[in-house]
């Protein structure tokens, strides 16, 4: 549905229709007469023949004045931009002073055109030669700002070259919000088909909304042929406007009017179990009974973004955020993102990025190409504020309208929806340019089992930021397959912990942070070891100065986890363990290890843990897990271990 930016640009007030008699511009009675006959036919409401009488008028005298103001009106009141604005610009070049007002207009016209560079001049002409107190209202200041920027703009194009996405996806009919998975196999889109496929008319009456799958081939290097999406989901009415998670195991989407709806349109969320979607769950917590729509979930599943109109926003529609649990049910208030990226007007269609900090959206509320236009705008990780919106630029952006823009977790590769010329909106890609790039994010992804059954385990998969301690990422194993997959950007180094009650928590580590772009993803089975006495849980992220025993701050993370887990298991008792390489002499490595161990024993004493449930050893390069004639293997054999002592319920 097109919506037009500048109906928020007050238009100056249609001429007054009235028989012309006598004009300044022309003494021709048959041009007079064909303006005189336009006149009725508008009152009359015959539109068409009022274009062609007038169309007479101005062909028998180029210089009516008049006559090219009424062609003017006639078309701007049909909503014809273009022939509106040609006429509008003939009344300019025969008189620029008949009414100076008529510059904002003719400025509006051509800015909706994409006639930049004309609608600079114009704007520039009415500022300079208005009477401008008496058109505040027109909110003319921000129009000239639109202007100037737009201009800039097209005369500073981005590089953007779309390729369609090809037959298995796009059809004859309406194919637009693309969503993708982590792994970039799943994409979700939706499709506008007829409710009766034996009439091909493309009337809105006879059209619904539908979501399909496609799959990607990586024989064929493209996306096979999409089928509707499996499952009870599609019905005679409308679901679009749709995400999924970037497990590709869950959907939220937007239907409206509902019999279960609480309004207007609302979000539902599904997930795939044993293959096939579960029945839409109305998320009732997070919706309003205004319309709320284009949801957006974080990589993890537990931020959800969209587009509302509930009151306490800032405009028309905002963007809002709500964290969710695992089921959809809000965890936290519903939380509008405000400044800067909310105005008095219309944002929509939010998109954030697998790395967390980088969100794409529409607005008609900052400085664009016409319609609706790309932004994205980056959050402080220090403050959790979100940087001024930046214009994804020209001809991204054009005077017509663009929303539902996504972005890979790479970060190289946009999609979108576009009609390029044709009858048919189709889907479509593009390298995104290196400027309004986000972070690249690659992805860790496996299943995690009990190491003595083989049995898949549902557990705990979190990702923290080594430096600052942060939780970037928390996800839950599928409770059947034991399947899970956590996004990690990759300008960080993180621990990577897997926990569930009755096991040894894993520990690992992914040093990121001078990766510029993902190789390839980390495939991990993460076996899990039963709480039992006597077996040992090697700690990842303890890291040590060189040569010292003093803790690093990366090692706060992984020290935490277990400060958590002993507090989880009261009954737990460990030993901790420092070990060594095989550089230097034993006695060195005996002091070294031990004071190792007991710096880590300190901690966690300093913590709360009773000393009764501690201990702590040296072992130096006696028990080594690897070869030390390798620097890796020797890396291997530098670590610090807990061992259970003994478990009492």
């Amino acid at each position: 549905m097109k919506k037009i930016l500048l109906i928020y640009f007050l238009m100056l007030p249609c001429i007054i229709l009235f028989s012309q008699e006598k004009s300044k511009y022309t003494t021709n009675k048959k041009a007079i007469k064909s303006f005189n006959k336009s006149v009725a036919l508008m009152e009359r409401h015959q539109n068409n023949a009022a274009v062609m009488e007038i169309n007479k008028a101005v062909e028998i005298d180029p210089g009516f004045l008049e006559a090219w103001l009424l062609k003017a009106e006639i078309h701007d009141f049909l909503g014809d931009v273009w022939e509106s604005y040609l006429a509008y610009k003939n009344v300019f070049e025969i008189d620029p002073f008949y009414d100076t007002g008529l510059c904002y207009k003719l400025a509006v016209l051509a800015y909706r055109a994409g006639e930049y560079s004309n609608a600079k001049q114009f704007i520039d002409f009415f500022y300079k030669n208005a009477d401008t107190v008496k058109y505040l209202k027109y909110d003319f200041q921000r129009l000239k700002k639109y202007i100037y920027f737009a201009d800039s703009a097209y005369n500073n194009p981005v590089p953007f070259t779309p390729i369609n996405l090809g037959p298995g996806v796009n059809t004859h009919f309406d194919e637009y919000w693309p969503s993708l998975s982590i792994d970039e196999h799943v994409l979700v889109f939706t499709r506008q088909i007829p409710l009766n496929p034996n009439n091909s008319s493309r009337a809105q009456s006879n059209m619904h909304e539908d979501l399909f799958v496609s799959y990607y081939d990586p024989e064929f290097k493209m996306f096979g042929t999409a089928i509707p999406l499996p499952g009870n989901i599609n019905t005679k009415l409308n679901e679009g406007a749709q995400c999924i998670s970037g497990d590709g195991k869950t959907i939220v989407f937007t239907a409206c009017n509902r019999p279960d709806g609480l309004g207007s349109c609302d979000l539902y969320i599904m997930f795939l179990v044993d293959g096939k979607w579960t029945a839409p769950k109305n998320m009732k917590t997070v919706n309003s009974p205004y319309w709320d729509s284009n949801p957006s979930l974080s990589a993890d599943g537990r931020f959800l973004y969209f587009a509302s109109g509930r009151p306490g926003g800032k405009g028309k529609t905002d963007i809002w955020v709500v964290e969710i649990d695992n089921q959809g049910n809000a965890v936290s208030p519903v939380f509008n993102l405000g400044d800067p990226l909310n105005t008095e007007y219309e944002e929509i269609s939010p998109f954030i990025h697998p790395d967390g900090r980088t969100l794409y959206f529409a607005s008609q509320g900052h400085p664009g190409m016409g319609d609706f236009d790309l932004f994205y705008s980056r959050r402080d990780e220090k403050t959790g504020k979100w940087s001024k919106p930046v214009n994804l630029g020209y001809p991204i952006n054009t005077n017509g309208e663009e929303r539902s823009l996504i972005v890979n977790a790479r970060g190289d590769i946009a999609l979108f929806a576009s009609t390029k010329g044709k009858n048919d909106l189709d889907i479509y890609f593009f390298k995104i340019p290196e400027e309004i790039k986000p972070i690249a994010t690659t992805y860790v992804t496996g299943y995690v089992y009990d190491i003595v059954t083989n049995q898949r385990l549902e557990a705990i998969c979190e990702l923290i930021d080594l430096k600052t301690e942060n939780l970037v990422s928390t996800v839950l194993s599928d409770a059947k397959t034991g399947e899970y997959m956590v996004s990690l950007p990759v300008d960080k180094d993180y621990a990577f912990n897997v926990d569930k009650r009755g096991y040894l928590f894993y520990s690992e580590n992914f040093s990121l942070s001078n990766l510029e772009t993902p190789d390839k993803p980390y495939v991990m089975n993460i076996p899990l070891q039963p709480l039992t006495e006597g077996v040992t849980v090697i700690l990842k992220n303890i890291f040590f100065e060189f040569d010292s025993y003093e803790l690093l701050p990366e090692s706060f993370a992984e020290l935490n986890k277990v400060l958590e887990y002993l507090n989880n298991n009261p009954g737990l008792v460990i030993e901790i363990g420092g070990h060594t390489d095989n550089r230097g002499s034993k006695a060195y490595n005996k002091t070294l290890s031990e004071n190792r161990a007991k710096s880590v024993f300190d901690y966690l004493v300093s913590k709360g843990i009773d000393k009764k449930r501690l201990s702590y050893k040296g072992y130096d390069f006696s028990v080594p897990i690897a070869t030390n004639d390798t620097e890796e293997g020797r890396a291997l054999n530098r670590r610090t271990e807990f061992k259970v002592i003994s478990n009492k319920p």
